[in-house]
């Protein structure tokens, strides 16, 4: 397996530039995304919006552009998910102490109709907007917001740090900076239970795709598996190296393709930084017997973010450098890697589709990873198809083996 450095070829491919600081990052299909950010509550200028991008290829080069944007106010989007309900796709997303959900519906828009208006709804941008292209009709999309519920209530200043919808779309799960975990009934958003399950914040959940657990992880060093019914705890991840370790963030994958068969991802950084700074690790559990599989250091840079790809083939990671790196989920070996790809720590990572009709949008890769910051940029990261390498190396090989028979020819006088 050939590993793939970016370092020398520059920071991945720009896909495109926001206005806004980018915190979260969504895949809706195979050519469509969505960010959302924003400068908070503070008044510097700067928006707060939840912004979708179609992806597009030209002269061989992967862009996106805006197609739509809605206005979330005086809240920036700090975190979010998504999932399909066949209609359309819902998002909920964390600002401030609330979850607030979203609809957005596709539609097929006129150039020359839309030519020149603004919706109240979706605001298009006039610079970087791919809807005039041709004067042909695009997809677009109506974003709508739903409803609003509070999720956290931690007195010194509550806030939602993490939100993750079930895979059946029954429930959703919550948490935040009072250290309790909330499951929610969808789409009524009623209240199933809640458990105080940490002393410090939540950074993350997941819930295994039988939607019968749910991890969490804390900054009070502890990560813990909850019964997803009614909130009792199975146990807590018993990490092999040393309590001078926290889990950053958790994820979980399925093992080739199957939902029937899965594993758990964890992030874990060194709680204390030093001068002799301590690696990070990334790290797939059994999900039945959560016991450590494997694990592998992924450097001296300090993990911020992970994805899994919906195949569960590739584990991405970003760093509070800004670097990026993705390796193969089984494994856990190194596929490709970009140091600072980003100016400051990479916020979010989504994969686009592991299917044919990606692959039609960005060409014959392996994968194709987005990666956001707090810089305003979105970058993508791809490998080329692994069975392209032995292609390359036969056409190589057969080169050699022409130039030595013509120079053993000549030896021979032939």
């Amino acid at each position: 397996m050939q590993f793939v450095n970016m370092a020398a070829n520059g920071k991945g491919g720009l896909l495109a530039r926001s206005d806004f600081p980018l915190y979260t990052v969504n895949a809706l299909d195979e050519r469509h995304f969505i960010v959302a950010g924003g400068g908070g509550a503070a008044k510097t200028g700067v928006v707060n919006a939840i912004e979708v991008y179609e992806v597009k290829q030209t002269d061989n080069k992967l862009i996106a552009s805006s197609i739509g944007r809605h206005d979330t106010g005086t809240k920036a989007v700090m975190n979010g998910c998504c999932h399909y309900d066949g209609r359309k796709h819902i998002l909920a997303a964390g600002l401030d102490e609330k979850c607030h959900t979203y609809s957005l519906k596709y539609k097929v828009v006129s150039p020359k109709k839309n030519s020149g208006k603004t919706d109240d709804t979706v605001r298009k941008r006039k610079s970087n907007d791919g809807a005039e292209e041709n004067g042909t009709k695009q997809i677009n999309f109506d974003i709508e917001e739903l409803d609003s519920f509070e999720t956290d209530f931690n007195e010194d200043g509550s806030f939602q740090k993490t939100v993750q919808f079930s895979m059946d779309q029954k429930f959703l799960a919550t948490g935040g900076a009072d250290g309790f975990l909330r499951v929610w009934k969808y789409p009524e958003l009623s209240k199933i239970f809640e458990v105080h399950a940490h002393k410090g914040d939540i950074d993350d959940v997941a819930i295994s795709p039988a939607n019968d657990k749910i991890v969490t992880v804390s900054r009070d060093h502890c990560a813990c598996v909850w019964n997803a019914k009614e909130g009792s705890k199975d146990c807590e991840l018993k990490w092999p190296l040393s309590d001078q370790y926290r889990h950053r963030a958790c994820k979980y994958g399925l093992i080739e393709g199957s939902k029937e068969h899965y594993n758990l991802y964890t992030i874990s950084i060194p709680v204390k930084r030093s001068q002799n700074p301590a690696p990070c690790y990334l790290a797939m559990w059994d999900s039945k017997k959560f016991t450590v599989k494997r694990m592998v250091s992924t450097g001296m840079e300090v993990l911020s973010a992970l994805a899994i790809s919906d195949d569960g083939t590739y584990a991405a990671v970003g760093t509070i450098s800004g670097s990026v790196a993705v390796f193969i989920s089984f494994s856990l070996q190194k596929l490709y890697s970009v140091s600072e790809a980003h100016n400051i720590f990479v916020t979010g990572l989504d994969f686009l589709p592991s299917s044919k009709a990606t692959e039609a949008v960005t060409g014959d890769k392996d994968f194709t990873l987005l990666s956001i910051s707090a810089d305003n940029t979105i970058r993508v990261h791809q490998v080329a198809k692994r069975g392209s390498y032995s292609i390359v190396l036969l056409l190589i090989g057969l080169v050699v083996i022409v130039v030595l028979l013509f120079i053993f020819m000549a030896e021979m006088g032939l």
